[in-house]
């Protein structure tokens, strides 16, 4: 139902045309999503859509678009969203797998990190490897050359 104030209802909830699509697909493939909401002013349900609008926004980013603050300001949401009445199981499994790829990442970063370092010392070796076989090689030249007779006089 189309409202005067650019919104319209989906499941109880008054949200932007824009979001009727995103709405509607939670009900759809979560239906117990807001089953046992409390608040049943208009105004505090829709600023509770809107939260947990936005919380979906913030677990579809890449991992290393989040920082640890984010994630723990998301979580803080999410248990709001939870104490209101929403059962969000579903989201809360995505949230912590996210959380999981941000720990794997960044382990895997600091892993990365150690390894390059490795490279890096083992290339600073050969280099010196193959600086002191130039120098034998040289020297091993000159030793091995013929004397002249100017050399030997």
């Amino acid at each position: 139902m189309w409202n005067g104030d650019g919104t319209v209802e989906v499941y109880g909830f008054r949200v932007f045309y824009s979001e009727v699509d995103c709405v509607r697909r939670i009900f759809e493939k979560h239906p117990e999503t807001a089953m046992n909401i409390r608040p049943k002013n208009q105004m505090v349900k829709n600023a509770y859509m809107n939260n947990l609008l936005d919380l979906i926004d913030i677990i579809c980013l890449a991992p290393q678009e989040l920082t640890e603050e984010e994630l723990r300001n998301a979580e803080s949401q999410l248990l709001e969203l939870v104490e209101v009445g929403f059962k969000l199981d579903w989201l809360k499994q995505k949230l912590e797998e996210l959380c999981v790829k941000k720990k794997k990442m960044e382990a895997r970063g600091a892993r990365m990190r150690e390894l390059d370092g490795m490279i890096m010392e083992q290339r600073r070796v050969l280099w010196e490897l193959e600086t002191e076989l130039k120098n034998e090689e040289n020297e091993a030249v000159s030793d091995s050359a013929r004397l002249g007779f100017e050399d030997v006089v």
